[in-house]
This record gives C-alpha cells, sequence and structure tokens, in this order.
C-alpha cells in the first residue's frame, strides 16, 4: 500500500495549513516516536552537525555576550548561520575532491555546490550566500538543535555546556584570523570574511561531515546516547545486531516487534515503558493502516466512479472487510489503552483513542460515514488564511455520490491493510545512520564482511 507523505516533528511546516494528515493521527504518532526517541527526527542523520553546531557556538561565545533568556538562545542560533554557511561550501568542496559522505544529507547542499562553482581558482569566498529559503527555519541549527539540547550539549538558553565545550574543540575552526572569526559571529559582519578558495579546500579535508576522528566520535557517541530512552534503544539495537548479525533495512512491524523483544529483556528500557510504548506504537499503525486504507478506497472510488453511486462499493465484499478490520482494530487499540499502566503511553494515544471509540461503537455499514466525519472534523482545525481548510473529499448520503478534490483525487485502488507496514516512520533508521558514524553500531561493510564468514 502506497502511504501519504508525512513530516517530522520538527519540521517547521509540521503545524502549518498544507500540512498532510487528513485522519489526524500526526498528535500521537508524534507522542509516541518522541517516548521512543525524543530530541531525534526523521531528518536529523549526520551526527557531526553536532560538533559544528557547538563549534560555531564556541567561537560565538569566545567574541560575544549574549542576553539572558529567548533573546540570547535567538542570537547564539543567528550567530551560528553565517558559520553553517561557510562549512557548507566546505562540505561541497570535500565531496567535490570525492571525499567519501563529505556532503550527504547536508541540509542546503545544492545551494553550496551552485555558489561553489562559480568561483575560479585563486579567489575568495564568502560566507554572504542565500543557503535555502529560510536557512533559520530548515537548515541545520533548526533540525538539530533538539538534538543538541538533549544531548546535554548546549542549556536552555543556547549556551554551551561542559560537554558541548569539549565537543566543540574536536571540530576545526576555519583557517581565519580572530579578527575574521569574530566578524563571522555576526550576520551582519559575516559578508566582509573572504577565505582563500584554496584554503576553503585545505580546511574541508577535516571539517566535512564524514572526517571525524576516534576521539570525536566518542563525544558524539556520549551525546546521542545521553537521554535514557535514546541509550536503551541503542542497548536493543546492538543486541538486534548480535542476535541477526544485521539490522532491518525497512522498520516494519515485524522488525518493531524484534525491537521490543530485545527491550522487553532489559530493566531500564521496562521501567522506562519502551515495550509497552511499542506495543502502543504497533496497535496505533495498525488502526491508521486499516482507516487511511478505506479513506483512500473511498478517494479512488469517486475517482474512477464519478457519477455512480456508492452503495455498489458498500457491498463490495472486499470493502465490507475493510470495515471490519477497521472496528476490530479500533477494539484492540481501545482495549490496549485501558489495560496500560504507563501513563505517558496512555497520554501519547488518548486523541486516536477517542477515534477508536467512536468507531468501536459504529455499525460496520456506518464505518464509511464515521471515517469521513472524523476528517472533516481534522480539517476543521486546520486554518488556511483564518479559513478552515476544505475536504479532500465530500460525501452526499441522500445521493450516495463520492467527490474527490482534484487534488487529491485517486487512480489505484489500495492494496488491503494486512498489519504489516508502518503508516510513519519512528526515527529508527537514522539513529541507526548516526550509532554507525560515530561507532557504537558496526559499519555496513564491517556487517556484510562479519555476515560472509
Amino acid at each position: 500500500m502506497s502511504v501519504l507523505p508525512f513530516l517530522t516533528a520538527y519540521d517547521p511546516l509540521g503545524g502549518s495549513p498544507g500540512s498532510i494528515d487528513p485522519l489526524g493521527a500526526f498528535k500521537s504518532y508524534f507522542a509516541l516516536v518522541d517516548l521512543l526517541l525524543p530530541g531525534m527526527s526523521t531528518i536529523t542523520t549526520r551526527s557531526r552537525y553536532l560538533s559544528m553546531i557547538c563549534a560555531a557556538l564556541a567561537n560565538a561565545e569566545r567574541f560575544r555576550s549574549f542576553p539572558p533568556g529567548p533573546a540570547g538562545l535567538a542570537a547564539r542560533r543567528e550567530a551560528i548561520e553565517p558559520f553553517e554557511r561557510l562549512w557548507g561550501l566546505a562540505c561541497a568542496a570535500a565531496q567535490r575532491k570525492g571525499r567519501r559522505a563529505a556532503a550527504n544529507d547536508f541540509r542546503g547542499i545544492t545551494y553550496a555546490e551552485r555558489y561553489l562553482r562559480r568561483q575560479k581558482e585563486g579567489s575568495f569566498i564568502s560566507a554572504d550566500f542565500k543557503m535555502l529559503d529560510n536557512q533559520s527555519r530548515t537548515a541545520g541549527v533548526a533540525t538539530y538543535w533538539t538534538t543538541i539540547q538533549t544531548g546535554d550539549l548546549a542549556r536552555e538558553e543556547g549556551a554551551l555546556t561542559p560537554d558541548g565545550e569539549t565537543l566543540a574543540r574536536q571540530f576545526p575552526l576555519p583557517p581565519l584570523m580572530d579578527r575574521d572569526l569574530e566578524k563571522l559571529t555576526s550576520p551582519s559582519t559575516a559578508r566582509r570574511v573572504h577565505l582563500p578558495l584554496e584554503d576553503l579546500y585545505d580546511w574541508s579535508d577535516e571539517c566535512h561531515l564524514g572526517a571525524a576522528r576516534a576521539q570525536e566520535k566518542k563525544l558524539l557517541a556520549i551525546a546521542l546516547l545521553a537521554p535514557d530512552r535514546r541509550d536503551a534503544i541503542s542497548r536493543a539495537l546492538r543486541e538486534c545486531e548480535n542476535h541477526d548479525r544485521s539490522l532491518p533495512e525497512d522498520w516494519n512491524v515485524a522488525a518493531m516487534r524484534k525491537l521490543r523483544s530485545r527491550l522487553k529483556a532489559d530493566r531500564t528500557a521496562r521501567v522506562l515503558g519502551l515495550p509497552v510504548a511499542l506495543d502502543a506504537i504497533i496497535t496505533f499503525e495498525q488502526l491508521h493502516e486499516a482507516v487511511l486504507t478505506v479513506f483512500d478506497t473511498l478517494l479512488w472510488w469517486g475517482t474512477e466512479n464519478t457519477h455512480r453511486s456508492s452503495v455498489s462499493l458498500f457491498t463490495n465484499r472486499d470493502f465490507k472487510k475493510a470495515c471490519a478490520r477497521i472496528r476490530e482494530r479500533a477494539e484492540a487499540l481501545v482495549n490496549f489503552q485501558s489495560t496500560c499502566e504507563h501513563i505517558s503511553v496512555c497520554k501519547a494515544i488518548e486523541d486516536f483513542v477517542i477515534f477508536a471509540a467512536d468507531l468501536v461503537r459504529t455499525r460496520e455499514a456506518d464505518i464509511p460515514d464515521a471515517v469521513l466525519r472524523r476528517h472533516r472534523h481534522v480539517q476543521s482545525g486546520k486554518l488556511d488564511g483564518g479559513v478552515p481548510k476544505r475536504e479532500w473529499v465530500t460525501y452526499e448520503p441522500g445521493g450516495k455520490v463520492i467527490r474527490p478534490s482534484p487534488r487529491f483525487q485517486r487512480s489505484e485502488r489500495p492494496d488491503a491493510a494486512r498489519g504489516c507496514s508502518l503508516t510513519h516512520a519512528y526515527r529508527v533508521e537514522q539513529f541507526v545512520g548516526m550509532l554507525r558514524e560515530t561507532g557504537v553500531l558496526a559499519t555496513r561493510s564491517l556487517r556484510a564482511l562479519n555476515n560472509a564468514q
């Protein structure tokens, strides 16, 4: 089944009018994934961003004084941006030199590459170029800031902790005089900083995304495992890898169940409620998949059968099975919450349980109406210019005609909801990648070697 796209918890567009969440699953999803891997997201994929941000903050603290509270936090984050742009050019330069993983997943790399291509041999480069449409909202500082704070690298107001200062010392500063390093800490003066192109290429060898050395990796690993939940997940992942000699490429329901079995054997994980959180994720996902399948089927039917009565769809054997599956999975989620003893897990799924309880009370024949009612309620809570968002599909019970909006028409009928896949990503793949970068988990090449033996 093809699932709808979604945004991460740290995407600044997550709460915008254009966000994709037709059935209101985001609230429970975000709460559940934060129980599993707090401070991570689906776009926090490269561990060395943490080192760069700490180095840029340390450089800013060296030359500037910042006010307390939110104003200081905003000023510090702004002070990092010119440093990040210069670093982006260095990562692009290292990539040009063929350095492995030098710029993979760099936020805004195409902007840096475009600027670098315009430079001629012997020229000077500057951090005064546009990187992304809104660097402060979508580049590295915004994307990795929660990871920085949950890793005990920066305090609430943005000042570095002792651990953040130690990590900052592992990252090489740009080869600039002190007066230029000071200018680099303010967007208004950074435009006057110019670095010889040759020096940028030299710096790129040691500062690119894949150039961290052993001590820096060790410190990055400590930051990644600072929260107890991430540490427990890391131990379970190592156990899974040791047992199966590999980790899944696709984190589906079966993979989550394997992870759950390892967490259940870990006392700290049990105290934190992580096995229960995975039970909640699986039960929640199976209901959301079932509801999404019926919703997408309504979109498909309305697209392909513009003038036909929906009665023939509602009486279709496969569609009736899909509606029955919704009630079964809704009942499973309601029952799960009623017996769950972890308050944080119960609270995380509370919003979707309310929907599930409504589905349990609904006659099977009226399930489509309940699904569309939920969609209507969700859309009414999204504002576009102060006006509630329009529904993706309208249904006229009297005429039994389903009319999807042109933007959301479907030309293919969705597959049945088998309860095997996840409709959201739970950040495990990204966390695994960062653990491999820092040596907590074996690299892919080492795993391949071990599997061949």
